[in-house]
């Protein structure tokens, strides 16, 4: 009984295991249809952004996002294809404090889930 036991407990564990990598697999999936954003202030002057594109879904988009240090990453909203980043002097996205734009691409399958931009 004893060796049973064991057997038992070897082959539950293992099991375990290969279920958690199966688990974890799935995780490499989350970049397979468009990134999230992380923004790098070059000059240290960008106070907001707004990112305007594409979604995951196809559908146009548009968020204003403050960007309190050099590098902000705009989690929760996914982009693909091409996308334009305007940059702000102030938190409000106010075209009174407009500093300048980029546009950049956002691949719609990687490796990670981020896309870096620049300003």
């Amino acid at each position: 009984m004893r060796v049973r036991q064991k057997v038992a407990t070897i082959a539950g564990a293992a099991a375990l295991a290969f279920a958690g990598v199966l688990g974890s697999a799935g995780q490499s999936l989350a970049a397979s249809n468009g990134q999230q954003i992380h923004f790098h202030d070059t000059s240290g002057s960008v106070y907001s952004i707004r990112i305007q594109g594409y979604n995951q879904n196809g559908d146009v988009a548009s968020g204003c996002f403050n960007t309190p240090s050099r590098d902000t990453w705009v989690g929760g909203w996914w982009w693909k294809g091409e996308v334009t980043v305007t940059f702000y002097k102030s938190s409000s996205c106010s075209f009174a404090t407009y500093y300048g734009e980029t546009n950049a691409w956002v691949p719609t399958s990687q490796s990670g889930d981020w896309t870096t931009v620049y300003s």
